[in-house]
C-alpha cells in the first residue's frame, strides 16, 4: 500500500510539473510578441519624428480642395517631412486635429512634430504662390514672356534657362537637343513667391514626364521608326497646323504619308517659326527663308519641335489615322480643314478656300 501511494504521489507531481511547463510557453511567447510590437512602434514612431535620410532642407507641400488628413499624410511621408503617415495620422486624430486642414502650398523643415505641422496646416498658413497659365502650342520665347508676366523672372533669365537641357531629364539627351522647347508642357502651375527660372523650367519638364507616362511611347518610336525627339517634333507641327482636335490624329497622318514618299511636308508653321513672328499670309518670299525649319526646302522632319504640343497632339503624333492623304488646305470657315490625296482636288480647294 505504501508503495502505491508512493507511485500515486510521484504521479500527480509530474502531470502538476508538465503542466506547469506547459502554461510557461505562452507566456514566454506572449512577452516576445508584445516586446516586438513595442519595437516596431518605437521604430515607427522615431522614423516618423527624426527621419535621418529624409530631404536636407525646407521642402512644399501642396493641400488642395478634396485633400482628406490621410492624403495630406501621405503626401507629408512622400516629402520626407514626417517618416510614417500611419503614425502622422494617429497622434493627428488623438491631439483633435486634422479637421479643418486649409489648401495652400506649405513649407516644413523634415522633422516637425505633428503638433507644428498641424498648427500650419489649420492655420492657413501657406506660402504665398503666383500662377502661371501656359496655352497649348506655345513656342519657347512666348512661354518666357507668359512666365515674366506673372512672376518676377524676367523673360531673357526664363529663356536662358529653357536653352539649357541638364536637367536629367533622359528624354533630353542627345546631341541634337539643345534646348527644352517642345517639353515645357502647357499647364496652370501654381509657384512660391520667389521661385527661380531653373526651378520653373524643371517643373515643367516635370508635367512633361507625368503627362506623357500614359502613352506608348516606346511602342510608337518602334512602329513608326522614329525617337522620342522626333515624335514631339511631329506633335508640334501637328499642334500649329490642326483646326480642331478630332482632326489632329488626320494631320499626323499626312506628315507621316508625306515623309515615307520622301515629299517636303510643306508646312507653313515652320516658315513662321523660321521667322520668328507671326504671319497669317506667307509671301513667296517667306517660302525661301534661309532655315533648317523651313519644311518647303528642307526634306524631312525640322530639327526640332516649334512648340510645346498638347497631350492630344502628343498622342495623336503617336496614334496617327489611316490614311491616304497628302494635302490638306483649310476651309473658308477655318474651323476644319479638306483633306486629299490628289493635287488637283487640293489646288480646287485652296482656290474656294481663297475665294
Amino acid at each position: 500500500m505504501d508503495a502505491r501511494l508512493d507511485a500515486l504521489q510521484s504521479s500527480g507531481y509530474e502531470k502538476r510539473r508538465r503542466k506547469r511547463r506547459y502554461n510557461v510557453g505562452p507566456t514566454i511567447l506572449g512577452l516576445i510578441l508584445l516586446v516586438g510590437v513595442v519595437a516596431a512602434v518605437y521604430f515607427i514612431y522615431t522614423s516618423a519624428v527624426g527621419g535621418a535620410d529624409g530631404p536636407d532642407g525646407p521642402v512644399s507641400v501642396e493641400v488642395v480642395k478634396g485633400d482628406t488628413l490621410s492624403t495630406v499624410a501621405t503626401k507629408l511621408e512622400g516629402a520626407g517631412v514626417i517618416g510614417s503617415a500611419f503614425v502622422f495620422k494617429l497622434e493627428a486624430r488623438r491631439e483633435g486635429g486634422g479637421t479643418s486642414i486649409k489648401t495652400g502650398r506649405y513649407t516644413f523643415s523634415p522633422g516637425a512634430d505633428t503638433e507644428a505641422i498641424l498648427s500650419k496646416l489649420t492655420a492657413g498658413e501657406a506660402v504665398p504662390t503666383v500662377s502661371v497659365t501656359l496655352p497649348e502650342g506655345l513656342t519657347l520665347p512666348e512661354t518666357a514672356e507668359a512666365v515674366a508676366g506673372s512672376t518676377e523672372i524676367p523673360a531673357s533669365r526664363f529663356e536662358a534657362a529653357a536653352r539649357r537641357t541638364d536637367y536629367g531629364y533622359a528624354f533630353l539627351e542627345g546631341e541634337v537637343i539643345g534646348t527644352t522647347e517642345g517639353y515645357l508642357f502647357p499647364r496652370r502651375y501654381d509657384f512660391e513667391e520667389g521661385v527661380t527660372a531653373p526651378q520653373v523650367v524643371d517643373r515643367m519638364l516635370e508635367q512633361y514626364l507625368i503627362e506623357t507616362g500614359g502613352l506608348d511611347v516606346a511602342g510608337a518610336k518602334s512602329r513608326l521608326d522614329l525617337t522620342e525627339h522626333e515624335l514631339v517634333t511631329v506633335a508640334s507641327l501637328i499642334e500649329r497646323e490642326s483646326a480642331n482636335a478630332g482632326e489632329r490624329p488626320v494631320i499626323a497622318s499626312v506628315i507621316y504619308n508625306r515623309l515615307r514618299k520622301d515629299m517636303p511636308l510643306q508646312i507653313d508653321a515652320t516658315i513662321q517659326y523660321a521667322l520668328k513672328r507671326p504671319k497669317e499670309n506667307l509671301s513667296y518670299a517667306d517660302l525661301k527663308v534661309n532655315s533648317p525649319y523651313n519644311t518647303y526646302e528642307n526634306a524631312g522632319l525640322p530639327p526640332g519641335p516649334i512648340c510645346s504640343p498638347s497631350l492630344q497632339s502628343l498622342r495623336a503624333a503617336m496614334e496617327p489615322a489611316e490614311t491616304d492623304h497628302l494635302y490638306y488646305v483649310l476651309k473658308a470657315n477655318g474651323e476644319e480643314h479638306f483633306f486629299t490625296n490628289d493635287y488637283d482636288e487640293f489646288l480646287r480647294a485652296k482656290e474656294e478656300a481663297a475665294s
